[in-house]
Formats: structure tokens, C-alpha cells, sequence
């Protein structure tokens, strides 16, 4: 269980995606954050994420900031996407 979570994890899609759902599932109703809509909060817990993972594994270039964005818009897209999964169209069940 000591390795559940460490940061060769989040060097993965699946993982990174399932991560940054988790975090913002877990902090999008505190009352600052609820002003934001989820998918621009995703999209910065991503990013956030992403630089830190990059920091820590010696991997992150200041070069690579754009790379870093346009994955974060990626995973955040990734992310929103596992929360509208069982919603469904509200036209479709009529």
C-alpha cells in the first residue's frame, strides 16, 4: 500500500487523467472554487500537476510550456469527460 500512489504513476494518461478528476471531483464545491467553471478548474489542476510531475521527475523544461499547456487541455478535456460519462443526453431519455 506504501506505493499506491507515487509519481512514475501519474506519468501515464489513464493515471494523469484519473488523478486530476479525482482532485477537482474532491474540491470544485469549496466556496472559492465553486466561481470557476469545472472545466477551466481541471484544466489548472492539470497544468499544476503536470509542471510538478515534470519538477520532481528532473524532466521539466521551461521549453516545454506550450507542450504543457496543450496537454493540460487534453487531460482536463479527459477529465470532464469521466464526469459526464453516466449523465447521458437529457433529450435522449424522454
Amino acid at each position: 500500500m506504501e506505493n499506491f500512489l507515487t509519481w512514475d504513476v501519474l506519468t501515464t494518461y489513464a493515471s494523469f487523467v484519473s488523478m486530476v478528476f479525482m482532485v477537482v471531483e474532491f474540491t470544485k464545491d469549496l466556496k472559492i472554487i465553486k466561481k470557476i467553471p469545472t472545466k477551466y478548474w481541471s484544466f489548472f489542476i492539470a497544468f499544476i500537476l503536470l509542471c510538478a510531475t515534470n519538477i520532481v521527475m528532473n524532466t521539466f523544461r521551461v521549453a516545454d510550456i506550450i507542450l504543457y499547456l496543450l496537454t493540460s487541455i487534453s487531460i482536463s478535456l479527459g477529465s470532464n469527460g469521466l464526469s459526464n460519462f453516466n449523465k447521458g443526453n437529457k433529450e435522449d431519455s424522454k
